[in-house]
């Protein structure tokens, strides 16, 4: 095949959702990388790029300019369509949208020896309504990351708290922890003594503090999910380090909110809904955790 047979091959095989048709344009020593891959990965990887891509927006269109030159083609493309499945980890979330990249292939006649796919994941993500985070991994003793809070809604104190850190050997278990996680989230939800987690990563360090109204819901939900990860961890080589503890509060003291019309701090414990000072409505009391 001509270097420009296998540039619209290549066009075609991701139009068609056809991840085995975009490997075997490769060469047996070929890669692919795009911004989402992990970097360079061999042709039997390049099916799940394709995938995700079909999963995540089963409706894209793409419109492309191809240029060759020589051994190497150049396409500029431009992509649209609407966020029905999951990326990057991420829920469907509707929307719609336009992406522009380039794919700069590289071939002989063996097949194509690299791909590498230009874009902007920023700008995707932005599209997609999510959050994007510049920062640095380190300054000094601070170290940098993200974190999520999940809440119930029960409205109740804590009668314990849960602190615990799990350090991860590399990026696969990391992403192995936070497949788990997830599904301790899930249960957590269902158990109605849960009051809230805030958890995240620093690196390769992940941390939780999770609120309960008391040992007993803890321990129910930690009999679910819970219970397979920590026969993974004794059971094989999984996890560098990890500590866990439960603490109980030395002393609590009160939720303060501020009333709107009058500026006056509010006790608002006990929940009412009118300011001392000013009679104003107060807003709902915050979770306490």
């Amino acid at each position: 095949m001509t270097i420009e047979s296998v540039v619209q091959a290549w066009g075609a095989a991701w139009d068609a959702r056809d991840g085995a048709a975009a490997a075997a344009l490769l060469a047996a020593d070929g890669t692919f990388e795009d911004p989402v891959s992990g970097g360079a990965v061999g042709r039997a990887s390049v099916p799940d790029s394709v995938e995700a891509l079909a999963r995540a927006f089963p409706d894209a269109r793409f419109a492309r300019v191809p240029v060759v030159a020589g051994a190497r083609g150049v396409i500029e493309w431009v992509m649209e369509g609407t966020h029905l499945g999951t990326w990057q980890g991420g829920p469907a979330t509707g929307r719609t949208v336009r992406l522009e990249g380039v794919d700069v292939l590289e071939g002989d006649a063996a097949g194509l020896r690299r791909v590498r796919r230009y874009f902007d994941p920023t700008a995707l993500a932005e599209q997609l309504g999510w959050v994007t985070l510049v920062q640095p991994e380190s300054v000094g003793r601070a170290r940098y990351g993200y974190s999520m809070r999940v809440a119930s809604g029960n409205p109740r104190p804590p009668g314990v708290i849960a602190l615990t850190w799990i350090e991860a050997a590399d990026q696969g278990e990391k992403d192995r922890i936070r497949a788990h996680s997830r599904q301790n989230v899930d249960d957590f939800l269902q158990e109605p003594g849960f009051i809230a987690i805030v958890t995240g990563f620093t690196g390769l360090r992940g941390f939780t503090v999770t609120a309960w109204e008391d040992e007993g819901a803890m321990r129910r939900a930690l009999g679910k999910h819970h219970a397979v990860a920590m026969e993974e961890l004794f059971g094989e080589r999984f996890v560098a380090a990890v500590w866990t503890s439960v603490w109980q509060a030395t002393r609590m003291n009160r939720i303060w909110v501020r009333c709107r019309e009058c500026g006056s701090l509010q006790d608002v414990n006990d929940d009412h809904r009118t300011c001392t000072a000013c009679a104003a409505g107060l807003p709902e009391r915050p979770a306490f955790w």
